[in-house]
């Protein structure tokens, strides 16, 4: 029926043994009590190439007229578009009566409170009395019993095979994530029956036995049956270091003394205190875990009944959510692993997608194909044809621009090789509606179904690497500062295509191989893991950038939170200030020559993150704060650049020897990151660029797609002679040439078929 297989290498969804190319179509028809269907865009939108729709459906336990509603809109659609296959989104939230019955499975607090909570989906909305907690037993077996039924009642239609799929909602938005936070009012989570009762699991699948825990705790008085719940004071480093840190609780004068650290013993800076508080850092874990285990025991439903069915969720979101609270991040492989989940999904960010600019995405799409997963992109991208607020708040004015976005975000979806779907959330549906935007989408079809039988492995010479265990270890914005803002601002300026993977994947085989390597968040790593990383970087003879704070908890010592942890992976002997500092440095300009074009005076160790409104240029710009603060006292390392205020170095280069060969590292003191800086060690390690100009840039070993961020003739190279051919107008640059020049517009977007001449 349906299933994913592996197309000229990368995995590719199959239904009825042919390959589906990578854009599908989700239409909001329905909402709590009204019900849109338009025939007419159904059918211009089979008609423009789509073949995979997402129908949104909610189990008659929540809704009792909703196979009525579901079969409707479904024989409307076959209708329309008779050759069509369907993926039901399925909604898994209990009724406020399931609620009232069971409040020991709702989020509750130390004074057991259990706040009510309103409740907003694509065809449900309601004030729930409380929150049901999303690695609940009892609402997993409830649930799991509606969805049972519903998904029998689906199988027993007449149309049953032309459902492929199906695809799983709950929590806010149906997207998976908790609506209330660990502490609230001074009082902390933790405390339902629920939660109490994964934790518990949680903990003997980590720990094994109660001596073990006991250790890691540092605490005689655990058990695995009856783990202690964090205090409110505990989660000092994910509710209130980041602020502490921007506004000191006295007055600042000029002739104050510089304010002491902050915290309360539970911390690091903005770490969680791993030597003396990890069960913190697994609370925050088991959150996690415990909404990935519910996505599996749903999972495992559909699969032992329908094997030759898709089945996927929201899951694995690095940006929008919250990384801490939202506990939507911290599964994401264990998902993967598992044989019964085929895909996670996603929205872009929402920021920065206006013409010129680009929409990050959330998930590590590399490691899905690795797995033999998809990475779907829940594409919402805003058109003309929003009201005013929205065409304005998303910078779209006209067909031009709606015309050149939606070239941009199939560009990435192609050339980044993942699965997506035009997503129109409008009731009954207007994001698309133009016979202009109908040609568009037809002809992206085309050239998907053209770039699949072409070879898709991506062929990038940089990889971008992130550890999911290190999310729940320390505060919201500096993980904010280290992946997403490099995703969002950074990432497509670059010039160069990146993959994507969590560390885990280096020790497999069936990992490529890169010149480049940006370590983002690996602060835990175990012996093993490091030893995995050395090994395959030595191999490579590659380069390593290793951002702040690389290595520093090594769960496998006694004491696990030391800076020395960090000479195990970056090859540099590491100290450790414990104070708070700013990011801002300057190069040393000609004693590096990686970083010899940068100006001496100019200042950087900021991004576009938006904690502090500083407008620098175009971008709203914080100082970046480092506690603690780690700087390499390697005799053998040498300093590219220095931080502005504590003088250590804060950009550091070291070439590392080991018995497998060796590479070189590269320290960034700082947890900000910038296109330039990132090209310059590309560069310098011998990366393809493509372009220099800062432009938006998505490619693959076929394909460039170029988005002007502003305008002017635009230079694209090439890896090798070639005969490049814009694929939407046709024109042609040469035959076996190195190189095309464009003038653009802002926000114009090309995209260039690159194959090679012999």
């Amino acid at each position: 029926m349906a299933e994913l297989r592996n197309l000229n290498g990368r995995p590719a969804i199959f239904a009825g043994g042919q390959a589906c190319p990578p854009y599908m179509a989700t239409i909001r028809t329905n909402d709590r009590d009204h019900m849109v269907i338009d025939a007419e865009y159904y059918r211009e939108l089979g008609r423009a190439g789509i073949r995979i729709f997402f129908l949104i459906c909610d189990t008659v336990w929540l809704k009792p007229q909703a196979m009525e509603q579901f079969r409707e809109e479904a024989e409307i659609l076959l209708r329309e578009v008779p050759g069509a296959l369907i993926i039901p989104r399925i909604g898994l939230h209990p009724t406020n009566a399931w609620i009232e019955a069971h409040p020991e499975e709702c989020v509750t607090y130390s004074d057991g409170s259990r706040p009510p909570v309103h409740l907003w989906t694509e065809s449900y909305e309601a004030d729930l009395p409380a929150h049901y907690c999303l690695c609940s037993a009892k609402w997993r077996e409830d649930a799991g019993r509606a969805l049972t039924d519903t998904w029998e009642k689906l199988m027993a239609l007449p149309y049953a095979d032309h459902i492929i799929g199906c695809f799983f909602a709950a929590g806010g938005t149906s997207e998976w994530y908790y609506m209330l936070p660990p502490v609230r009012d001074g009082k902390s989570a933790g405390y339902s029956r629920a939660f109490r009762q994964h934790f518990s699991r949680y903990l003997t699948e980590r720990y094994g036995t109660d001596e073990a825990l006991q250790k890691a705790w540092g605490r005689t008085d655990v058990t695995l049956d009856n783990p202690a719940i964090p205090e409110a004071e505990a989660h000092y480093f994910a509710e209130t270091a980041d602020f502490e840190a921007w506004n000191p609780r006295f007055r600042m004068l000029s002739n104050a003394p510089v304010p002491p650290p902050y915290g309360n013993g539970s911390n690091i800076g903005s770490f969680v205190n791993f030597n003396t508080r990890r069960d913190v850092f697994d609370f925050y874990r088991a959150r996690h875990d415990g909404t990935a285990e519910s996505i599996l025991h749903f999972a495992r439903l559909i699969k032992r009944a329908t094997p030759d069915r898709l089945v996927g969720a929201f899951y694995g979101s690095l940006g929008c959510t919250h990384f801490l609270n939202g506990g939507t991040c911290g599964g994401t492989m264990k998902l993967l692993c598992s044989p019964d989940v085929d895909f996670l999904a996603a929205p872009g960010v929402y920021e920065n997608r206006q013409a010129g600019g680009f929409v990050g995405q959330r998930e590590i799409q590399d490691s899905f194909a690795l797995h033999n997963k998809i990475y779907i992109v829940e594409d919402d991208t805003r058109t003309h044809l929003e009201n005013r607020w929205f065409a304005d708040q998303y910078g779209v004015y006209d067909l031009t621009d709606s015309v050149n976005i939606m070239k941009r975000e199939f560009g990435r979806t192609l050339c980044e090789d993942v699965q997506a779907w035009w997503f129109d959330q409008l009731l009954g549906g207007r994001r698309y509606k133009h016979p202009e935007l109908y040609r568009l989408i037809a002809r992206q079809q085309e050239i998907a179904r053209e770039a699949y039988t072409l070879p898709r492995d991506k062929g990038c010479e940089i990889a971008f690497i992130y550890d999911e265990e290190s999310l729940q270890a320390v505060s919201q914005d500096t993980s904010k500062e280290l992946i997403e803002m490099t995703r969002n601002y950074e990432m497509a300026r670059i010039g160069a295509p990146v993959d994507q993977y969590y560390h885990n994947d280096m020790a497999l085989e069936g990992m490529p191989a890169h010149k480049l390597y940006l370590f983002f968040n690996t602060f835990i790593l175990t012996d093993e893991e490091r030893a995995v990383i050395r090994g395959r970087l030595a191999r490579e003879g590659a380069v390593a950038v290793f951002m702040y704070g690389s290595g520093v908890i090594n769960p496998d010592r006694d004491v696990p939170f030391d800076a020395a942890h960090m000479k195990d992976l970056t090859g540099m002997d590491m100290a450790m200030l414990e104070d708070r500092f700013d990011a801002k440095f300057r190069y040393d300009g000609e004693k590096d020559p990686i970083f010899a074009d940068f100006d001496r005076r100019t200042v950087y160790g900021c991004s576009g993150f938006r904690l502090k409104k500083v407008v620098v240029g175009d971008k709203r710009m914080p100082a970046s704060y480092l506690y603690p603060l780690f700087y390499p006292r390697d005799e053998e390392t040498r300093a590219a650049a220095h931080f502005l205020t504590s003088r250590v170095p804060a950009v550091s280069v070291k070439t590392v020897h080991t018995e497998d060969g060796s590479y070189t590292a590269v320290y960034w003191g700082g947890k900000t990151i910038t296109a330039p800086e990132i090209r310059a060690v590309a560069k310098w390690a011998g990366c393809h660029i493509f372009t220099d100009s800062g432009d938006v840039l998505y490619a693959n070993r076929n394909y460039v797609t170029l988005h002007a961020s502003s305008p002017g003739l635009k230079t694209v190279r090439f890896p090798r002679p070639c005969a490049p051919v814009e694929v939407y107008d046709g024109r042609t640059f040469g035959e076996g040439v190195t190189q095309a020049q464009v003038e653009m517009e802002t926000g114009e977007t090309i995209m260039l078929r690159y194959l090679f001449t012999a």
